[in-house]
């Protein structure tokens, strides 16, 4: 039973006004910035991505995988929509992904899995979009990320 990863995706647009030709019909990520390397309960992680893209497309999808590396915690994927909006050529934005941290009844993220048996998690996040030309981007990694059990 795959587990149902829910992710808020906010898209930030802006128009390129730097050299065009920098963009290409594959979608580039850059991995910009996370609020923080050490989470605990009741905390966002909030992952900033910028991209760039040709023809504008980037609607299809990005996915995320968190990758862990305590031994007996979880590894997980998902596929999370980017939503619809007008397709502006040579487009540049930011991809907002966010996850609470145990249970804060206060955040519009979703909630991130746990890591059983009750232990700290070092883990890294790694990202990857889609634009609607079925064009993918290559992967961006987060630094080191400690979730605090």
């Amino acid at each position: 039973m795959k587990t149902k990863l829910g992710l808020v995706l906010a898209i930030s647009l802006v128009i390129a006004a730097c050299n065009k030709d920098s963009y290409n019909t594959k979608p580039s990520l850059t991995f910009t910035s996370v609020n923080n390397t050490a989470f605990a309960n009741g905390n966002d992680i909030i992952f900033s991505l910028t991209f760039t893209d040709k023809e504008g497309d980037l609607q299809d999808s990005v996915w995320i995988q968190k990758i862990t590396k305590t031994k007996g915690c979880l590894n997980f994927s998902d596929r999370s929509k980017i939503p619809t909006f007008t397709a502006t050529p040579n487009l540049k934005g930011i991809l907002e992904i966010g996850y609470s941290v145990g249970t804060n009844p206060y955040s519009q993220y979703p909630i991130l899995p746990g890591c059983p048996g009750n232990k700290n998690d070092t883990c890294y996040f790694k990202f990857w979009a889609r634009d609607l030309g079925k064009n993918v981007s290559d992967t961006v990694i987060s630094p080191d990320i400690i979730i605090f059990k």
